[in-house]
């Protein structure tokens, strides 16, 4: 699937939207973290970045 969005200035930098479709499958919402990994060829890579709920971290006391 290839989808093309137009870049706009927010402040000092450009911003890229994500689209609704993968916003959907990815399961992205405000707030979460990304991660931009620059490829060859000039292509980049966006990750989302697991976040870690504090609950569901075990903890072994000693």
């Amino acid at each position: 699937m290839t989808l093309k969005r137009k870049t706009r200035v927010s402040g000092s930098s450009i911003v890229v939207t994500i689209p609704s479709q993968l916003v959907e499958a990815f399961d992205i919402n405000s707030g979460d973290t990304v991660e931009i990994i620059p490829l060859k060829n000039g292509e980049i890579k966006i990750k989302k970045i697991r976040q870690i709920n504090e609950k569901d971290v075990l903890h072994i006391s000693e």
